[in-house]
């Protein structure tokens, strides 16, 4: 059982039985982290548990030819998000990912790299999402297989409820989904290692809600669903979100669509041009010459015969529209987490944007024997991975002392004021030197982060035009 000490100085954590929900790149990261641990203590510290609802590990990076999503347009909230889950890609058995044929990541494999595991020579610079899936497993057999520890796939996670008495520990909830059974496991402590892309956020803009209930001609989805550009050969489409996805997917349509519009999520060309370049996909790159991009600012209302966008232009209705508007953080399976004492418990918030309440943005701080890992957004995820699960793991050893609940809340709650709360950026670099600091250099594989990593990430926009075009 988990052993918890709350003085006034602060919380003191012993954690032994660790479940990792998920075996995509942050469970991975997080079980070779947990598991190195282990390696290097005698007795080992911990007993690892992960649980994947796939047959396979790798997470998002396994491509399925099909998406069979259930999703309600619009989908703002969690509240929105249907009971019922995906539904398995029959070619491949796997839930469906927001993977399509021709994507490429978005950064240099140089920088998206876990930390001293470089990608292979021959891997494109821009990787595609097979070499991706192929670098995952392969840096699972060299850091995560060679070590012990109990991988569950099939096993999707229900519901998690903590019980602080007799001892703390956590219950879960699960459901094999090859069989349909179900049954209870317990734990000390659980890290939340699912992502952020599972849930489509399709915003509440006027006119869609009653657009999605009309029967129609127009096909309403989510870009988790797109795959390629030749399903929507000789069609009008409409890709509501210029982000990377956004501005991907309508290149790719420009060479197969008859014409192709893309709305931005910006009200005015002034909120356009202060977007950082650095950050910001250019719109319209590489696309076919014959068949330009028709670009427009935010979509402010639909009607049923056309779309209206925030300058006053309206489009008709066209025969496709994609929302390529983000995914909202959502885990279904926490509902009311009692805290570490037991004497309240609340509802895990979460929003569009992400989770709060996560003291240091990992740990939940009304009860940091839950952790949510890769919360930030704008981050290059797979160092973020690792560094998270190097202090969690000395968290739950008890070597590094949390401050008292009231403070970790308060500075959980200022680090998400304000606007884009949740988006990191170039800062990342900081806060996995802050996390590492807290650690102890010499306790961990893991040192600062180099000053070239972040410069070369500022690169990327321009790289990416170098290698791929756009």
């Amino acid at each position: 059982m988990a052993v918890v000490d709350i003085t006034d100085e602060g919380v003191r954590l012993a954690a032994r039985r660790i479940c990792i929900v998920g075996a995509g790149a942050a469970g991975l990261a997080a079980t070779r982290v947990f598991a190195e641990q282990n390696a290097s203590s005698d007795p080992p510290p911990f007993d690892i548990t992960v649980l994947e609802r796939n047959r396979v590990i790798g997470g998002l990076w396994n491509y399925t030819d099909t998406a069979p999503c259930r999703y309600n347009v619009p989908q703002s909230t969690p509240s929105d998000i249907p009971a019922a889950t995906d539904r398995r890609c029959p070619q491949t058995n796997s839930f469906p990912t927001p993977m399509y044929e021709h994507l490429h990541t978005n950064l240099p494999k140089d920088v998206m790299q876990f930390p001293g595991t470089p990608f292979p020579s021959d891997a494109d610079e821009f990787p595609t999402h097979t070499q991706v899936r192929d670098y995952l497993d392969a840096y699972a057999r060299a850091h995560v297989f060679p070590h012990k520890f109990n991988l569950q796939l099939d096993t999707e996670v229900t519901r998690i409820e903590y019980h602080p008495r007799p001892q703390a520990h956590w219950t879960c909830a699960v459901r094999n989904v090859a069989t349909n059974t179900t049954s209870v496991l317990e734990f000390d402590a659980v890290l939340v290692c699912t992502g952020r892309v599972n849930y489509p956020l399709i915003p509440e803009i006027p006119g869609l809600r009653a657009l999605a209930q009309t029967p129609r001609d127009c096909t309403l989805m989510h870009a988790k669903e797109y795959r390629r550009a030749q399903t929507f050969a000789g069609q009008t489409v409409l890709v509501v979100g210029a982000a990377s996805s956004g501005t991907d997917i309508a290149r790719q349509l420009s060479f197969t669509a008859k014409r192709v519009h893309i709305a931005s999520a910006d009200a005015s060309p002034e909120a356009a041009a202060a977007r950082d370049p650095r950050m910001t996909p250019v719109v319209g790159a590489a696309c076919n010459p014959q068949n330009p991009l028709v670009t427009h600012l935010r979509v402010t209302r639909f009607a049923p015969d056309r779309v209206w966008f925030a300058d006053g232009s309206h489009i008709p209705l066209p025969d496709a529209i994609v929302f390529a508007t983000g995914y909202m953080c959502a885990f279904p399976f926490i509902d009311e987490v009692a805290s570490l004492d037991g004497t309240h418990s609340a509802r895990l918030t979460t929003d569009s944007q992400g989770v709060y309440d996560l003291f240091e943005l990992l740990v939940y701080a009304f009860n940091p024997l839950l952790a949510v890992l890769g919360v930030p957004d704008k981050v290059v995820p797979f160092p973020l991975y690792e560094y998270q699960a190097a202090y969690l793991a000395h968290v739950y050893q008890g070597h590094i002392t949390l401050p008292p609940v009231a403070e970790m809340a308060e500075q959980a709650r200022a680090a998400v004021a304000g606007p884009d709360a949740f988006t990191m950026k170039y800062q990342q670099a900081a806060y996995m030197d802050r996390l590492i600091d807290r650690v102890g250099a010499h306790q961990s594989r893991l040192g600062h982060v180099p000053d070239h990593w972040t410069e070369r990430w500022k690169q990327t926009v321009q790289l990416r035009k170098q290698h791929l075009g756009y």
